[in-house]
């Protein structure tokens, strides 16, 4: 397809008609912004016109500032992406953006995305703050077991899906989170300096203990800013962090992350045996209740370092007011689940 454009600028009619094989006319950029990658919104007129043809486009990119480039071409964030588009979004048996291309460079340097603008889809968005219920919980964790339970322990994971590797152990990763707790340790409850003390005395451990126990294809970043929702199914968004781990990381992530407190306390263990039921329904062999809890105790802390090194960053990736709200989530959830005792316990 040739070069991979570097900017929505870059991005020609001759190439865009190229690549999603439609006679496009012409194109205007409606809308720019970059953060933890470039994304604008492409309107697209033909010349001729059909129900199938896409009328904007919503289009991921690198980012523009060099430093945060660098940031997401070392830890293959792109790349992946762009490989989950290629390779897997049509199969996977959840809602995801239609992609009509996806392509990068064997570096991840340069990669482009061209998506389905599901705001145009009449797609919502934001419905943990806007539109929460117990039976959006739900409709997100049927949507946990229905991506992970065909992807348990495959053999796939040698074969076409050897792109796939166990989360991200990037340097970076403890950087933040030293700079998080050297600036806001004041300011936090005590089981924020416990934990930042945990992880970056144990590090290395700790990414072990993530890896433990059967693995499947998670996405590896679910949260309410990467989740929608298409009628009363929840869609997937932003799979920059897909990887293969102990389904639990989708999880806990979700569960201590987006969940109001009061009901993660309530149902949590109840929605966790619901998730082991539907993945056994879809022919998965499951662990124990245990242990999927003591993965839970465990995963949860990657959520309370996802929240931290973003909170690290200001309002670079996410609005640090938000930020910090999952924070005292995270917080509560931390405590009220035993994480921190049960990690000392396996470390």
């Amino acid at each position: 397809m040739g070069m991979i454009p570097h900017t929505l600028e870059a991005i020609t009619v001759d190439w865009l008609a190229q690549v999603i094989e439609a006679p496009v006319q012409s194109i205007e950029i409606v809308d720019e912004h970059h953060g933890t990658t470039g994304r604008g919104l492409l309107k697209v007129t033909y010349a001729q016109d059909q129900a199938d043809y896409p009328r904007q486009l919503f289009i991921k990119l690198p980012p523009q500032d060099p430093q945060q480039r660098q940031f997401v071409t070392s830890t293959g964030m792109g790349k992946r992406e762009a490989m989950f588009y290629r390779t897997l979004a049509k199969e996977v048996n959840v809602r995801v953006p239609r992609c009509y291309f996806a392509d990068t460079d064997e570096a991840g340097e340069h990669y482009i995305m061209l998506l389905e603008d599901l705001q145009q889809s009449g797609c919502s968005f934001r419905n943990a703050s806007s539109a929460y219920s117990l039976a959006y919980i739900e409709s997100v964790l049927e949507g946990f077991a229905t991506l992970h339970a065909p992807y348990l322990q495959s053999r796939r994971f040698e074969n076409d899906l050897s792109w796939l590797a166990p989360p991200m152990q990037h340097a970076m990763g403890a950087v933040l989170v030293k700079r998080a707790f050297e600036h806001y340790q004041d300011d936090m409850p005590a089981i924020f300096s416990e934990a930042a003390e945990l992880f970056l005395s144990h590090t290395d451990r700790i990414y072990q203990l993530w890896n433990e126990g059967p693995v499947t294809l998670v996405h590896g970043d679910v949260h309410d800013g990467n989740l929608f929702m298409d009628q009363a199914q929840a869609g997937f968004l932003d799979w920059a962090l897909i990887c293969k781990t102990s389904g639990m990381r989708d999880l806990a992530n979700f569960m201590v992350g987006s969940m109001r407190p009061e009901d993660r306390e309530a149902h949590q263990r109840t929605l966790i045996e619901r998730y082991r039921e539907r993945m056994i329904e879809l022919g998965a062999s499951v662990p124990s209740l245990e242990v999927l809890w003591q993965q839970y105790q465990w995963h949860a802390f990657y959520t309370w370092v996802a929240a931290t090194t973003t909170v690290a960053m200001g309002s670079e990736w996410q609005p640090i007011n938000y930020t910090m709200k999952t924070l005292e989530r995270v917080h509560r959830a931390l405590e009220n689940i035993g994480t921190l005792a049960s990690l000392r316990a396996a470390l």
